[in-house]
């Protein structure tokens, strides 16, 4: 899951509503100032602003994200549990199974990123 910072917003987002905030596309203008990274623009995305190699993968919250779809799967979280992992049900999952996969992953003390 790719997050994009407040700091790197879209070249002259202020000009248009339609442009969203999320999206981000590389300065290419020949006269661009955020292409030369002029100063008082605003930043561009490069190395050296990603996140440490050691958390790579990991949810902002700190947790191990296991990606569940069925009960099998919650199953097999439940046996390599421990405090670091946590789970989320996939959006595809029904009302019923969702509501019983919520159920065994409380039964197991087992963190629910999507309740």
């Amino acid at each position: 899951m790719t997050r994009i910072s407040k700091d790197f917003r879209r070249q002259e987002k202020y000009a248009e509503k339609r442009v969203k905030n999320k999206t981000w596309r590389k300065p290419r203008g020949i006269n661009s100032k955020m292409r030369l990274r002029e100063g008082g623009k605003s930043h561009a995305v490069r190395i050296g602003h990603g996140s440490p190699a050691k958390m790579k993968g990991f949810h902002p919250s700190g947790f191990k994200e296991i990606l569940i779809n069925n009960e099998k799967q919650l199953a097999m979280a439940i046996k390599m549990k421990n405090e670091k992992i946590a789970v989320r049900i996939r959006s595809t999952v029904g009302g019923k199974k969702r509501v019983a996969m919520l159920k065994v992953a409380d039964e197991a003390k087992l963190k629910v990123l999507n309740r």
